[in-house]
């Protein structure tokens, strides 16, 4: 940008001057001191703040309740899941104290069987 030209695509919203925009240095309005001020200043004069601030509020909402929403279902499923795994532990266990019981029960028989036939 040339030294001493206007440029007129900027306008400030405070000074109306053209060249820069709000919170500029070369603002005669720029104020360094008290941020709070400054703060609420933007909030207040930038007309979009307000439709930023609530799109940002509804997509916490939003993502608040996609997990809520998955916490629940998370536990309904563990508590589910964990009654049926427990029966099916059971399950297993039974099995395989089945399964070594019959396989003792051939050893002994197939022992007993060798020793007769001694």
């Amino acid at each position: 940008m040339p030294l001493g030209k206007e440029v007129k695509v900027m306008q400030c919203w405070r000074c109306k001057q053209y060249g820069h925009r709000t919170g500029d240095r070369e603002c005669p309005y720029f104020i360094k001191g008290n941020q709070k001020i400054e703060q609420f200043r933007v909030a207040h004069e930038d007309p979009m703040y307000g439709l930023l601030k609530e799109k940002e509020n509804q997509e916490k909402q939003q993502r608040i309740a996609q997990l809520k929403k998955l916490l629940e279902d998370s536990t309904s499923e563990e508590s589910s899941n964990s009654s049926d795994s427990s029966q099916e532990k059971r399950k297993k266990k039974k099995k395989k104290k089945d399964k070594k019981k019959k396989k003792k029960k051939k050893k002994r028989k197939s022992s007993h069987r060798s020793s007769d036939s001694d």
